[in-house]
């Protein structure tokens, strides 16, 4: 099923596979929330996005600030410079995702699947990153300032250069991680 209508920016969107338009200020977007979707630059601030498929997706400079994105399979996907603060991707599936500079602030990562994903200059400030694997993760000068990664799987991670005061890494797994403390 195929929605397209305007939709409002505060509608959470439960479907997997939607067509969203919207206008905003002058800018306007298009995307299919499917897989291979071409998402870039939309804004899906505060949508609902749990168990969607929308793997091998483009979504670089997309606004998705406080969407649920539980158990959302993402892999492959372009995350770049996207707008992530606040979401909840809870046990969601990011293996092999680029999100250089994504804006992660306080973003929920708990038991999420990061496997060689790609967070070079990533702000990852206060996430919750408990338990996710970021097994043979690249954090090159990520921003980890106050994240919580206790029992997270960092082998073969590469979190050089990479600001970690106040992080807690309690319980975390380090082997052969450049860069971790």
């Amino acid at each position: 099923m195929r929605i397209r209508n305007q939709i409002p920016q505060k509608l959470g969107l439960a479907c997997a596979i939607l067509f969203c338009s919207s206008t905003a200020a002058a800018q306007s977007y298009t995307c299919e929330l499917q897989p291979n979707s071409d998402c870039r630059n939309a804004d899906l601030k505060g949508a609902s996005l749990q168990y969607a498929q929308l793997y091998e997706s483009n979504f670089e400079g997309a606004s998705l600030e406080k969407a649920n994105l539980q158990y959302a399979f993402l892999y492959n996907s372009i995350l770049q410079g996207a707008n992530l603060q606040g979401a909840n991707l809870t046990s969601a599936s990011l293996s092999h995702a680029i999100l250089k500079r994504a804006n992660m602030k306080q973003a929920n990562l708990y038991h999420s699947n990061l496997l060689g994903a790609d967070l070079e200059g990533a702000d990852l400030q206060d996430a919750n990153m408990v338990r996710a694997n970021l097994k043979g993760a690249v954090l090159k000068g990520a921003n980890l300032t106050s994240a919580n990664l206790k029992g997270a799987n960092l082998e073969n991670a590469d979190l050089q250069d990479a600001q970690l005061q106040g992080a807690n890494f309690e319980g975390a797994i380090t082997e052969n991680c450049k860069g971790c403390p």
